[in-house]
């Protein structure tokens, strides 16, 4: 195996894999720095970023029960003009759905195939009849249907460890797989959440397929981590001039933002910390 010894599989990484074995061969392996934009406006590109880190902290701390006029002073004083609607929005669509018992900002992590993996949620709740609903806040300017969010690395990651963690929230009692639900609530679109129910055939293949894909990931050789065949995907990769793939950064409105909100390690706790999941 040539991963780092500190190597932690998230959903972020196993999404660079699926996208592009070799990307993902040069920002965890290599550590390869490239000096490449992601768009072309990038200051734009960095400010809404930015933005984005501070929309989940607002909703962090009005969850955690800061006074909800302190919150949207500081929503109405942002610098980026979208954040204020992004946060008037909230309040409008979201607090009806949030009846019950919260974890706010919970990071889980367990072990598959003899790896670790780690997931950070934005919120479960946990509900009076049994229900554990996965809330994540997006500030992507598109927002993704259902297929689309589906095969997703953090959907599929996210609600098996839950399954896998609901002893945690259940006094010790495992929760079924159709107890379990992810919903997404895009601030770009506050009509339009997207709720994915769970099932135990979904958690038997999402098992099975994360199983054999984090093997692929430790016995892959260095040759195995192959450029991707869609070029599409190359646009908005920073290593595109290095695999002579382009040397253009694609344009802001057609970037998929999924993941720039998700994931940072640099946020999470110490691992010590962290409750581990037995499979």
């Amino acid at each position: 195996m040539i991963l780092p010894n500190d190597f932690d599989f998230t959903q972020g990484n196993l999404q660079d894999f699926v996208d592009c074995p070799y990307r993902f061969y040069l920002r965890y392996i290599l550590r390869t720095t490239w000096p490449a934009l992601v768009v072309d406006q990038a200051l734009e590109f960095e400010q809404r970023g930015q933005a984005g880190g501070r929309f989940h902290r607002l909703v962090q701390q009005y969850l955690l029960g800061v006074p909800e006029a302190r919150i949207s002073a500081l929503a109405a004083e942002d610098p980026l003009p979208d954040l204020g609607a992004w946060w008037e929005d909230f309040l409008t669509y979201v607090p009806p759905w949030l009846g019950g018992q919260r974890w706010v900002e919970t990071t889980l992590t367990t072990t598959l195939a003899g790896q670790r993996l780690v997931a950070k949620y934005d919120l479960i709740l946990s509900g009076e009849d049994g229900s554990l609903t996965i809330f994540d806040w997006k500030t992507a300017q598109r927002a993704p249907g259902k297929a689309h969010l589906l095969e997703r690395m953090q959907t599929r990651l996210y609600r098996l460890m839950l399954v896998q963690a609901s002893p945690t929230f259940f006094g010790g009692i495992p929760a079924a797989p159709a107890q379990i639900a992810m919903n997404y609530w895009f601030a770009t679109h506050p009509e339009n959440s997207v709720s994915l129910p769970y099932s135990q055939a979904a958690y038997e293949q999402d098992q099975e397929d994360l199983t054999r894909l984090v093997e692929v990931v430790c016995s892959a050789t260095r040759e195995d981590f192959v450029r991707t065949d869609d070029h599409k995907k190359c646009r908005y990769c920073v290593y595109r001039s290095h695999c002579d793939r382009g040397v253009a950064a694609g344009d802001l409105e057609g970037y998929d933002l999924l993941d720039e909100d998700t994931d940072s390690l640099e946020t999470l706790p110490a691992f010590e910390d962290l409750p581990e999941i037995e499979f």
